[in-house]
């Protein structure tokens, strides 16, 4: 039998009132020593006591008279305060963090104990992270807060309104299909752009391979081929490999989440497979081949990752998206599978992203070993192709590592899309 069954639910919820206000209470207590301000309003017996208050005036009255009442007073002494010690501390986290703890009562009656406990380290996380907090703010130019409006534009206005029928009749997908791996792709760069931004601004050789195979393998890869050229460093061979490996996490995650069950699931063991092996062959490449370490002052220059929400892109995405379903309609109705794996082969040498997500999206009278075979076709012919991109900018021997492993796996994937027919 468990303590909630032995103890009345009114107490239970009581008791965790007081013990998140007085938590929270304790926590303004330390952040105020740690700015070294004046105590003033807002101890930890105060927010306990006005936490208390709000849940003795929601079970007094259920119709929430006395709760607001009491809101109302709450909200004129503390502006009243405010006003008298402005000089002194014109913060106004004292008097937020006295309100939301006031709140706290009602939340802990009406509401799951899951949503309460995160009520409560939402506020922990912002008081006592509120050093990091300000010096990620500075960070933050105008430019990156326009961005962020431009994803929540894309996600919750354009999204919502476009409608589910197929664009045309050579082209097998819908306007929704479209935009959402728009969306979808471009948050996968978001969150890649914002790493290497902001958090990892200062990344070696290898963190840049992973963090730009997660926005793009082959951007990742000319990028670092291009500093490979103009300085050399041992671990380039290792990161472009890192950059290709990404390249099947991505898919995977975007197979996942826009691909239907009956394709997806099966594609995850050979993605897996790769994803391991690729793993692998960085590791053997960065520990069994010796590292010549760089000369002293020698100093890299990082590249800053393109902006993965330029209206251009987003464009240029869903552009090739609807040429590859167009082009994947045509070729599979004329030549069949052979036709579909000569195109796999072909998208290779692009962005391969649009064409694979358009074999997902698309209703194709396809197979769904065909299916499956032309997807892993493609991932290993944009690896095969991110390695000749490598040795043609650099004309260098300390890539071949990339190019060997590169080859093989697309190797490894022409076997597998031939088996699988």
């Amino acid at each position: 039998m468990k303590i909630t069954d032995l103890l009345p639910p009114l107490f239970l919820t009581f008791i965790l009132t007081v013990l998140f206000s007085f938590v929270i209470g304790l926590e303004l207590h330390s952040y105020r020593r740690s700015n070294e301000e004046d105590l003033g309003f807002g101890t930890t017996r105060t927010l306990t006591l006005s936490g208390i208050a709000g849940f003795i005036f929601s079970v007094l009255d259920p119709s929430n008279t006395l709760f607001v009442a009491g809101f109302l007073a709450l909200s004129a002494f503390l502006l009243i305060n405010y006003w008298q010690r402005q000089e002194k501390n014109p913060s106004l986290i004292p008097p937020i963090m006295t309100t939301l703890t006031y709140a706290m009562g009602p939340i802990a009656i009406r509401e799951p104990l899951w949503f309460i406990m995160v009520y409560v380290v939402v506020i922990l996380l912002i008081l006592g992270e509120s050093h990091g907090i300000r010096k990620f703010s500075d960070a933050i130019t105008a430019t990156e807060v326009v961005t962020l409006a431009k994803f929540l534009i894309m996600v919750g206005v354009i999204l919502p309104f476009l409608p589910e029928r197929p664009i045309a009749p050579v082209i097998p997908v819908t306007y929704t299909q479209v935009w959402l791996a728009v969306v979808m792709v471009s948050g996968f760069s978001y969150v890649s752009y914002l790493a290497r931004t902001y958090f990892f601004p200062q990344s070696g050789t290898l963190l840049t391979g992973t963090l730009g195979g997660l926005y793009s393998s082959t951007v990742a890869t000319i990028v670092l081929a291009r500093k490979e050229r103009a300085q050399h460093d041992p671990l380039t061979s290792t990161a472009i490999i890192l950059a290709s490996t990404m390249l099947y996490l991505r898919m995977m995650v975007l197979i996942l989440v826009l691909g239907p069950k009956s394709i997806s699931l099966p594609l995850l063991l050979p993605f897996s497979a790769f994803l391991v092996l690729s793993l692998g062959a960085a590791w053997g490449f960065h520990h069994f081949i010796r590292v010549e370490k760089k000369p002293p002052g020698e100093s890299s220059h990082e590249t800053h990752p393109p902006h993965p929400l330029e209206v251009r892109t987003a464009v240029i995405f869903a552009a090739a998206f609807l040429l590859f379903a167009a082009l994947t309609h045509m070729i599979f109705g004329e030549f069949g599978a052979g036709g579909l794996h000569a195109l796999s082969f072909a998208a290779g040498f692009t962005d391969i992203t649009p064409y694979i997500l358009s074999l997902l999206a698309g209703n194709f009278s396809i197979s769904k070993s065909a299916l499956e075979g032309a997807i892993i076709l493609a991932t290993g012919s944009n690896n095969f192709v991110n390695g000749l991109y490598a040795l043609i900018i650099t004309r260098e021997r300390t890539v071949l590592p990339a190019l060997l492993w590169l080859s093989t796996a697309f190797l490894f994937s022409l076997v597998y899309a031939l088996l699988i027919r």
